[in-house]
């Protein structure tokens, strides 16, 4: 049959022509009456602008005098000086918004005929405008100058009062003409709207009887004719279906196989006690013997005993479904290789059946593996040493830390305590006035021995650490090395934070904390330290931030070799809060600073 004979031929292409012809004329009047609404609105957009505006000119008019008037009650100064600078603010908007008003009548004037009126309103408007204007100039002059004379004041404000009402009288007017216009704009855009919705309702209704109609009805006839052909073919496909269900359980069969072929290449046919039927031809080339026919294939696997009786209990015991396992197999040319076993039983239609061997080589994969292994062994005795010289170093450090107490009681409280102990021996109670300077000297010499012991028992354990948690110390340490060190150190709980951990976490935390402060005081040449706390249900945050020098981050050494080099307080800062199972986070420009964030896990209580 000739394509333009067609049945769906010609009915595609009379619907085609119907649809285009319809959707053709819907669009077009869409198109043209959307143009002409869209043409008048972009003339008449800003109404709603001028609107606001002129209703704002009101406002702004009575919010002047209101601040004028209250101007002259404001005694303070500086009081005084921000309602001038409100003033201002107030006299420029509302001249800004005036002169936009008078630009946008002009424009009006010239483009339009029936703005007249308004022009002629703000022809009237603008002597009270100006008025009002250059008085507010002149009061806010006089307060500037600070020759507040109430006589020379009054005529100014006089006749803003005068004048305000009249401006605002006149303004209302010319909202109320703006508004009528635009209604009456608006009026015109219904009746125009309202026509081109008319002439759309006509046309799809002579649409619908001229057009769809008659394309309904032929459609239906069409439908008609399908439904006949559709009950033929059902008919013709019941037919074939029987030819069908022949053909799956061959292809099926023939699936299997092709599966096998494809994914392994290493397989083979045996019946239910092990012996061969078929075998592939890469699979052959690795048994022990050439010659299989009749042969069981464990016998020419090259399997050790245990793995030959295991090899042959899965192909006599598999009564359905897929077994798997690995076995190390030893080729004709004495190779050790890998092979992961599959055994599938396929059923036929007689009942009888046989196994599939379906064999994979995963040497690779084993050799991988124990590379692996290999590989997992020498990182964790390079982990364990490594575990062994943090130790060593920490131990090492525990040490300096004791020569440094030991040093610092020496040298402070050890040297105060000989001078008191010879000061107390030379007391001789004869010479009273003598006497009464020593005394004096030893009273301030005690101050300072009590001094030097609180510095040393607050570096070692602080009692709010113990009493009241790591918030209320390291408030404390904040407030002491402030005092101590004239640094502006600030303290700042964000969240309120006041939970208790385990003393060992708390601990850790304090001692990060005093050692990274420690380092902004020392090493930082700052003049500022701010440290936070913050936290959420999950994490606590503790943050020390400086404005000292900074650093380059990229120039700290993973692992410090020794004290000397720098670095051991940042590397036993990261040991104490990986040992508390915690995270640091280090952030430092040169010139600009240092942040250190300190993050640990809530546990769940």
């Amino acid at each position: 049959m000739n394509k333009k004979e067609s049945l769906d031929h010609q009915t595609f292409g009379r619907l085609s022509k119907i649809y285009s012809i319809a959707l053709g004329a819907i669009a077009l009047f869409t198109i043209g009456g959307q143009f002409f609404i869209q043409q008048y609105l972009n003339s008449q957009i800003d109404d709603s602008r001028i609107i606001n505006i002129s209703g704002r000119q009101r406002m702004l008019s009575q919010k002047l005098l209101k601040d004028i008037l209250l101007l002259d009650n404001i005694e303070k100064q500086q009081t005084r000086n921000n309602a001038i600078k409100d003033l201002e603010s107030t006299i420029f908007l509302w001249r800004e918004s005036h002169e936009v008003l008078s630009r946008h009548n002009e424009t009006l004037q010239n483009k339009q005929k029936d703005s007249t009126e308004i022009h002629k309103m703000f022809s009237v408007l603008q002597p009270y405008f100006q008025k009002i204007l250059n008085n507010s100039v002149e009061i806010i002059d006089l307060y500037k100058d600070d020759t507040i004379d109430q006589k020379i004041l009054k005529p100014y404000l006089d006749e803003i009062v005068l004048n305000e009402p009249l401006f605002l009288k006149q303004m209302d007017k010319i909202v109320f003409r703006y508004e009528l216009e635009a209604q009456q704009k608006v009026s015109y855009l219904k009746k125009i709207e309202y026509l081109l919705f008319g002439l759309i309702l006509l046309i799809l209704f002579i649409e619908f009887v001229l057009l769809f109609r008659p394309v309904a009805i032929s459609i239906k006839k069409t439908i008609s004719n399908l439904l006949l052909s559709q009950r033929k073919a059902e008919e013709m496909a019941f037919k074939t279906d029987e030819l069908r269900k022949i053909q799956e359980e061959n292809i099926q069969e023939l699936s299997s196989l092709t599966k096998a072929i494809d994914q392994t290449l290493l397989y083979a046919r045996v019946d239910a006690s092990g012996s061969i039927k078929s075998l592939g031809e890469r699979f052959s080339k690795l048994l022990v013997e050439e010659n299989y026919e009749r042969k069981n294939l464990t016998d020419l696997m090259g399997l050790n005993a245990v793995q030959k009786n295991r090899l042959l209990q899965l192909i006599t015991q598999n009564k359905g479904g897929v077994f798997n396992e690995e076995f190390e197999f030893i080729t004709r040319t004495g190779n050790r290789i890998w092979l992961d076993i599959s055994i599938l039983t396929v059923f036929k239609e007689s009942g009888d059946s046989e196994r599939l061997v379906l064999c994979s080589d995963i040497s690779k994969r084993k050799e991988a593996q124990n590379e692996i292994e290999r590989l997992n062994a020498s990182n964790y005795k390079e982990k364990e040493e490594l575990q062994k010289s943090n130790a060593s170093q920490i131990v090492e450090a525990q040490e300096e830390e004791r020569k440094r107490i030991a040093k610092e009681i020496h040298d402070s409280i050890g040297q105060m305590l000989t001078a008191l102990k010879f000061n107390i021996e030379s007391i001789n109670l004869n010479n009273i006035e003598k006497t009464s300077q020593k005394i004096e000297g030893l009273k301030q010499l005690s101050q300072d021995l009590i001094q030097g012991t609180r510095i040393a028992t607050f570096n070692l354990t602080p009692p709010e650490l113990k009493d009241y948690g790591i918030s209320i110390a390291l408030q404390k340490m904040a407030k002491e090395l402030s005092k101590l060190t004239s640094k502006n150190i600030v303290f700042e709980n964000l969240s309120d934070f006041d939970h208790r951990f385990d003393s060992l976490v708390e601990t850790n935390l304090y001692r990060v904390t005093q050692e990274a402060v420690n380092n902004a005081i020392k090493y930082a040449n700052s003049s500022y330290i701010m440290i936070k706390i913050n936290h959420t249900d999950a994490v606590l945050s503790i943050i020390i931030s400086d404005n000292g020098n900074g650093f380059n981050i990229s120039d700290i050494p993973t692992k410090p070799k020794n004290n000397a080099e720098g670095g051991m307080g940042l590397f036993f800062m990261k040991e104490r809060m990986n040992y508390i199972n915690g995270r640091l986070f280090l952030n430092s420009i040169p010139g600009e600073g240092t942040r250190i964030t300190l993050n640990y896990t809530i546990p769940n209580i």
